[in-house]
């Protein structure tokens, strides 16, 4: 918790957030911006009782930035870790979107999903008798389902709202899915397929093997968890490529790594505001993007 010195700089700074002259406002900005993710509650409740416009722009600002600022620094951090850990990741870009949805409870939500499949499972099962298990429980025990939106929105795409509401677009079902089933340590990984991430369920038992050493022989079958966890064959896939009148790449049908599957959140969530024309929002996506690199 900030101390009483803190708090009194901070309101401090807020009061003079008025000040006309433009470099001297630069300084105190940059000022509260070095406070960083601590002053938000005071900026938040400042932003609620200050009246005059121009004041509550510049806190407006400042608490994006702040915000924008964490979550790169978060994303990046993540980025450099060897785990990937796809929950973590979601987390962190749900937040800056819903700052109100708290990560403990998130997690706690899915994790309660994942041991209510976990006490289902046994190692004597095939590898289809394991993900019949996981869709009974995903699809009719908690009736996750298939969001069908005529348009794209950004709330279908953040995790809190996938669980409150039990539904999910091509992408939220599969990513939900997809942290599931690694997490019960099944050779399970996303293939980033035009229009729909999709899943394979690979040759093995364990779950820690370089991804770049599998092939397509190692593909036991594919998933669509958009379509209640639907088992198919790589023809389907094919079909799929054909209908999109798209040339056919050898990554369409081979697993990625988690972190192209986070990095294909950022560039939907960049496509939509970009086709909404929110620049800004635009903006900050492509500054997510490149913190969380290559």
């Amino acid at each position: 918790m900030p101390g009483e010195k803190f708090r009194t700089e901070l309101i401090a700074l807020i009061r003079l957030l008025d000040e006309p002259d433009e470099q001297v406002y630069a300084t105190i900005r940059s000022r509260i911006l070095a406070l960083g993710t601590e002053a938000l509650p005071l900026l938040e409740e400042a932003e609620n009782d200050i009246l005059d416009s121009t004041e509550t722009r510049r806190i407006r600002e400042i608490i994006n930035t702040i915000r924008l600022n964490n979550v790169s620094k978060n994303l990046k951090e993540w980025s450099e870790q060897r785990s990937h850990d796809l929950l973590e990741a979601w987390i962190i870009i749900s937040g800056f979107y819903s700052p109100e949805d708290n990560a403990e409870k998130l997690k706690a939500s899915v994790n309660k999903i994942y041991r209510d499949i976990w006490v289902e499972m046994n190692n004597e099962l095939t590898a289809l008798e394991k993900i019949r298990v996981i869709n009974h429980v995903f699809y009719n025990v908690y009736q996750f389902d298939a969001l069908q939106e005529k348009t794209p929105s950004m709330a279908s795409y953040l995790l809190g709202n996938v669980l409150r509401l039990q539904k999910g677009n091509p992408l939220s079902m599969a990513l939900l899915y997809l942290i599931i089933v690694q997490r019960l340590n099944m050779p399970v990984f996303g293939v980033n397929l035009p229009k729909h991430l999709i899943l394979s369920y690979m040759e093995g038992n364990k779950l820690p093997k370089p991804i770049s050493t599998y092939r397509q022989k190692d593909i036991l079958f594919y998933l669509n968890p958009f379509n209640k966890g639907a088992v198919f064959r790589k023809s389907e896939v094919e079909l799929f490529i054909r209908q999109l009148k798209i040339k056919e790449e050898e990554s369409f049908f081979l697993p990625c790594e988690n972190k192209v599957v986070i990095r294909r959140l950022l560039q939907e969530l960049l496509l939509l505001h970009t086709k909404k024309r929110n620049i800004h929002m635009a903006d900050t996506l492509r500054q997510l993007l490149n913190a969380l690199g290559r």
